[in-house]
Parts: structure tokens; C-alpha cells; sequence
């Protein structure tokens, strides 16, 4: 049995953190635990660091799997692992899988259950990244669906059949960007492929025929309303993407070509002669769809270190301005 996981600690917030500050919390560890960010020979450890942060967020981020986590807590979690985990006779405390009632579903799509890396990085996660304590937990729960009921969903809106269902389906930025099929396992056990549009934008609601609550006239149908991760690198506003990049002041002062992240990769932009901090850039069809556009924020970056030939050069400058 794996040990326990304080998903609080890792992303260093208190038990009565807000959303907001679960996602801002996860924002800022991300930035700065992210293996992209950091040199080659220490990519293993900050992978492993990365892998849990983002697993505290898929538990901490969702109302459903938090209350779960919540309940079991850290000594009804040792307990169960002290009396044998789902191997524990069926009489006892803890007997069988104590968590079972909570495994209904599962999610098997591109790296939609995990927590994409910064495009073109190897910092691609997916559902198989969870640990064995997560998986004790929560099972199938790792994925995308949420919001299924005791009929697998609440009642559509106002004006569908009452065998209609809406549940949540929920999808890393680089697989609604990228679209395309996935295969998904609903509760009554049976196995879906759904293709999802490039560039699917957040509330967007797909449809699977004969997916929802029997009626008297036929079965309904499944309607997926997509909701998209927050993501460490992109801020996502409508198709729009808004992303940070910093530039050296000699960069600022004398134009020069930067390389900028996108969901399709970097791409080289050039920067204007005499760039100043907190100017915006504006590239088209970059965006979440080829509507939408990618805004980048050039933030310039002081360096904390010079050397000698560096110093003398801003001292010469600093007497001539």
C-alpha cells in the first residue's frame, strides 16, 4: 500500500483554502517546479515533483474527489493500509476497498487526464502519472468525467427530453487544442469514442446519441459540457491565450529575434528596437483556434550575475546616457 499523500503540503496551501487560492497556489508552484525549467541533469527529480503537484491539483481542484480525500484523511488512510488495503476481510473497519462506491468511471484520451507539459517540452503527463495512493483512492477517477449522479449526470437544460444528462468533461489546454478522438468508459460500462473539434472552447456541450437515462420513449442522450485545466504556462480567455516571456534589456534596447511558446510549439518572433517592459504582442491564429490569437507579455529580465566585460559595458553606458 502506498504511502499517504498531504496533497495541502505539496501545493502548500491550509485545508480551508478557497478555489482561488488552490489555483493560484498550483500557478506558481508550477511555474516553478516544472521540468522544462530547470537543467537536463535535474529533469528526474523535478518530473517526480511536477507528477505530485499536479496530482494534488486534480484532487484538490475538484469539489467530488476532495471531499472524498477529505473524509478518508490521513489516519483512516493508514488504518485501511495497516489492515491489508482491499485484501482486508469484509468484517473489518475498513473491509474490502473502503473507497470502491468512488470508482465509477474511467477516462482514457490523449494525456487528458493529466497535466500537459510546456509545448514542444517532455513534459507530457497522463493518467498513467498517478500515483499508487491516488489510485487506491480514487480508482478510475482520474479522468476527465465528473458530474455524474446516480442516473451518470443531472438533467440537461430546460427544453431536452427528460432522458437527456449533462455531465462535465474535462480536458487538459493541449487536448482541447489538438482535438480528436478519445475513448471513454461510462458508468453503465460501456465504452464511447468521442471526436472533439480542434479548438474546443470551454462550456462547449457534445452530444452522444442514446448515452443519457432510458425514458419511456427511448433513450437519451449525453450531452458533455467541456471544461478546460488551468494551465501553467497559458492564461486562457475565451479562444485567446495569453503567455509571459522574458527578454534581456539588450534585447529590449536593440531588437532581436525571441523564441515564444505556443500550443503547436515555439515560434521565432522578432522584438522591436526599443521594447519596454510589459509591452504586448500580438500573434494571430495562435490562440486556442485558428480564431483565436496568442497575446505575449515581454517582461525585461535584469541580470542577477555579470561578468566583467558585461559591467564594464553598462558602466560605459550609464556614463554616456
Amino acid at each position: 500500500m502506498a504511502d499517504y499523500k498531504d496533497y495541502y503540503k505539496i501545493l502548500g496551501v491550509g485545508k480551508t483554502a478557497s478555489d482561488a487560492e488552490i489555483k493560484k497556489a498550483f500557478k506558481t508552484q508550477a511555474r516553478k517546479c516544472h521540468p522544462d525549467m530547470h537543467p537536463e541533469s535535474e529533469k528526474a527529480k523535478w518530473t517526480e515533483k511536477f507528477k505530485d503537484l499536479n496530482e494534488a491539483y486534480t484532487v484538490l481542484s475538484d469539489k467530488q474527489k476532495r471531499t472524498i480525500y477529505d473524509q478518508v484523511g490521513q489516519q483512516g488512510y493508514q488504518d485501511y493500509a495497516r489492515g491489508g488495503g482491499a485484501s482486508r476481510a469484509s468484517s473489518g473497519a475498513y473491509g474490502g476497498n473502503p473507497y470502491q462506491q468512488y470508482q465509477q468511471y474511467t477516462y482514457n484520451g490523449n494525456g487528458a487526464q493529466g497535466f500537459g507539459g510546456f509545448p514542444g517540452g517532455n513534459g507530457q503527463f497522463s493518467g498513467a502519472d498517478f500515483s499508487d495512493f491516488f489510485q487506491s483512492i480514487f480508482g478510475g477517477m482520474g479522468g476527465g468525467f465528473s458530474g455524474f449522479g446516480q442516473n451518470f449526470g443531472r438533467s440537461a437544460a430546460a427544453g431536452q427530453s427528460s432522458g437527456d444528462v449533462e455531465a462535465e468533461l474535462t480536458l487538459n489546454l493541449e487536448d482541447a487544442h489538438r482535438g480528436g478522438p478519445m475513448q471513454m468508459t461510462l458508468p453503465n460500462g460501456r465504452t464511447v469514442t468521442v471526436k472533439l473539434p480542434a479548438g474546443v472552447s470551454e462550456g462547449k456541450k457534445i452530444k452522444i446519441k442514446g448515452m443519457g437515462n432510458p425514458t419511456r420513449k427511448g433513450q437519451g442522450d449525453l450531452y458533455l459540457v467541456v471544461k478546460i485545466r488551468p494551465h501553467a504556462m497559458f492564461h486562457l480567455e475565451g479562444d485567446d491565450l495569453h503567455v509571459p516571456v522574458v527578454i534581456m534589456p539588450w534585447t529590449a534596447a536593440l531588437g532581436g529575434t525571441i523564441a515564444v511558446p505556443t500550443l503547436d510549439g515555439p515560434v521565432q518572433v522578432k522584438v522591436p528596437a526599443g521594447t519596454h517592459n510589459g509591452k504586448k504582442l500580438k500573434l494571430s491564429g495562435k490562440g486556442l483556434s485558428a480564431k483565436g490569437s496568442l497575446f505575449v507579455t515581454l517582461t525585461i529580465d535584469v541580470p542577477r550575475t555579470l561578468s566583467k566585460e558585461q559591467k564594464d559595458l553598462l558602466t560605459r553606458l550609464a556614463q554616456i546616457s
